[in-house]
């Protein structure tokens, strides 16, 4: 397995956090010096995040001139930048995903893909326990929608967990500020050409915390976001 940097967006999610530290701890990549960690924490946290993020690595930003987890994704690619390794993966932060997903995206990587996304719906599975009815719904409608307009079937738009070769994380221009880039990504991904895979992988419920998704003001700008990119 190549080296990767595993960037996490944070605001306020000390127990998804605490999650994520024990399964790290727990998994084959205990101990590797090939996984690098980069933490943004949103300014207005107001939990113990930080102090979480900091048993994992001392590579914390603090974001505070820009909100999103777009914005957040941005500054951490900035900052892989200076010590860059080949594969770059985008994890939430929320504990919702495992190291195992982790796992499952590298793979493919080292496959050949250029750009990777965890599926929970890939092979026909129903709405995962745990995810509301309308977040599932929306999320199956905007997936078709990218799916069209992108010309490449994708099941999971929304997803929380994207893998990168480095060369095809350079090409991309990232400009969303929020929950859009999702979306920015995959229609970046096609018109650059770029191999995009989906790979299946399981999903919980959230480990604390609320979500910061609204799902009709932010779905409506996902949208946009499909029909423009």
């Amino acid at each position: 397995m190549k080296p990767v940097t595993v960037i996490i967006p944070v605001k306020d999610e000390e127990d998804g956090l605490r999650f994520l530290l024990g399964d790290y701890k727990t998994s084959s990549f205990e101990g590797n010096s090939f996984v690098e960690f980069i933490f943004v924490i949103d300014g207005r946290t107001s939990d113990n995040s930080k102090t979480i993020a900091r048993e994992f690595s001392q590579h914390i930003i603090d974001q505070k001139d820009t909100h999103g987890k777009g914005a957040a994704i941005n500054q951490a690619i900035d900052v892989w930048r200076t010590n860059r390794t080949p594969h770059v993966v985008f994890l939430d932060a929320d504990g919702s995903y495992s190291f195992s997903a982790v796992s499952s995206v590298l793979r493919a990587l080292d496959e050949g893909a250029d750009v990777v996304s965890g599926s929970r719906f890939l092979g026909g599975r129903g709405r995962p326990v745990g995810m509301g009815r309308l977040h599932n719904f929306g999320n199956r409608v905007l997936s078709r929608i990218s799916s069209i307009k992108n010309g490449r079937r994708l099941t999971d738009l929304c997803t929380g967990l994207w893998g990168f070769d480095a060369e095809a994380l350079e090409s991309l221009d990232i400009r969303s500020n929020g929950f859009d880039l999702e979306a920015e990504i995959a229609g970046q991904a096609r018109k650059h050409g770029l191999d995009h895979r989906e790979v299946a992988v399981d999903w919980s419920q959230r480990k604390g915390g609320t979500s910061k998704l609204r799902s009709f003001t932010d779905g409506f700008i996902i949208l946009l976001r499909i029909l423009r990119t």
